[in-house]
């Protein structure tokens, strides 16, 4: 396993060009979104704008939407793209001084050149978020951060590589070998989760992830989620037990070795699901 060293310096996540960039990137994930939930029935909880890995682009895609079609994203430079069939197809669009009109007019050219039913487009998503930008009144600017963006990239691929390992060790445990496990981006948090799912899914296992950073801590952290719904109210974006949290920066100073990591979020899990 890599070493905390191979963590971005954690002096770039209190900058104010690093808070930009998050916000930047995040709005490519909704722009993803966009396409999903313009084409796909609602699932609960919008699982089907959950994003996924995948290995041979190094990048994460939609779920196929529309019988073929994805939206897949370069993290570095804010590339979004269509894929058909599952590969990736010419004439990307990098939110780059360009405006968020411009992004809804490179999606209706894009299902147009497609022979795609443009009408079922929108913009809307099933959830707000105060990071949302919209309309041709601001550019995005990515490449004013490119070492932010390096910054958010290695984030998300190092966090995907814990939450890997965390998989693997999970699924050493015989309480929870026959779970169904699975790492999702998710547009609306900003986070990378490992979503655990027992057979019986009225019972919520708790979830690991690595947020990117939200309204209340602009640097990374991991976390330990309970998912237990007590009623009809979502839990709150930014409803994380502090006591779970383990923030990037804490890991990457003391410093804390991968294999260090991944124990202390596997103990937490089991914790946390033996305290429902």
């Amino acid at each position: 396993m890599n070493n905390s060293s191979l963590w971005p310096s954690v002096s770039i996540f209190d900058t104010k060009q690093f808070r930009q960039a998050r916000i930047e990137a995040h709005n490519a994930l909704f722009w993803m979104a966009r396409g999903a939930n313009s084409f796909l029935d609602a699932t609960p909880n919008n699982g089907h704008l959950s994003l996924f890995w995948h290995r041979d682009s190094n990048n994460f895609r939609t779920r196929s939407f529309d019988g073929d079609l994805q939206i897949g994203l370069n993290f570095p430079d804010l590339e979004l793209y269509f894929c058909e069939g599952g590969q990736k197809v010419p004439h990307s669009f990098w939110l780059d001084d360009r405006t968020p009109a411009f992004a809804e007019a490179w999606y209706l050219v894009e299902l147009l050149h497609r022979d795609r039913d443009q009408s079922k487009f929108s913009t809307d998503l099933p959830f707000s978020s105060p990071s949302m930008l919209m309309g041709d009144t601001e550019d995005h600017k990515a490449s004013a951060y490119k070492p932010e963006l390096d910054a958010l990239n290695c984030c998300v691929l190092r966090g995907n590589e814990i939450l890997q390992s965390v998989l693997h060790t999970l699924a050493q445990n015989p309480e929870f070998a026959k779970c169904r496990q699975w790492i999702t981006l998710e547009p609306e948090s900003f986070s990378l989760a490992l979503n655990v799912s027992a057979d019986n899914e009225a019972v919520k296992l708790p979830s690991i992830g690595v947020s990117l950073g939200d309204h209340l801590r602009p640097a990374p952290f991991f976390f330990v989620k309970d998912n237990k719904t007590n009623g009809s109210l979502k839990p709150h974006l930014l409803d994380y037990d502090p006591q779970t949290l383990l923030p990037l920066k804490s890991i990457v100073n003391e410093p804390t070795s991968d294999v260090a990591l991944v124990k202390k979020l596997v103990n937490r899990f089991t914790e946390a699901n033996n305290a429902k």
